[in-house]
């Protein structure tokens, strides 16, 4: 949830994994704000519970902690991520729905075991 500390987590891991030190793994923990669905009450959580994770936002703490980061800058990041998702949202919707017949095709596998 700290920006700041996946970008000097990765540079380390990246830099030890160039150095031959062999492979990383890096656990990158969030926190879900909204409920798992439209349809989902969310009472499984307590209000504070959320709450506390709110104040703790990624992109708040960024923009808050970010001398380089003005209004300008941010309102410009935000106007492309909003064009970059209309633009995904207009190709998946100019798509064609997957045929029903074909919706359990590699779930297992196509191939019958026979040899």
């Amino acid at each position: 949830m700290d920006v700041r500390a996946v970008e000097h987590a990765t540079a380390l891991a990246a830099d030890a994994v160039r150095g031959g030190g062999g492979p990383h793994f890096l656990e990158l923990r969030t926190y879900r704000f909204r409920a798992h669905s439209l349809y989902d009450p969310d009472r499984y959580r307590q209000k504070s519970e959320i709450e506390h994770f709110m104040e703790r936002d990624p992109l708040t703490l960024f923009r808050n902690s970010s001398a380089a980061l003005d209004d300008a800058k941010v309102e410009a990041i935000e106007k492309s991520v909003a064009a970059e998702i209309n633009d995904a949202v207009e190709f998946a919707q100019a798509g064609h729905d997957e045929p029903v017949a074909t919706l359990e095709r590699w779930v297992y596998s196509d191939h019958d075991g026979a040899s």
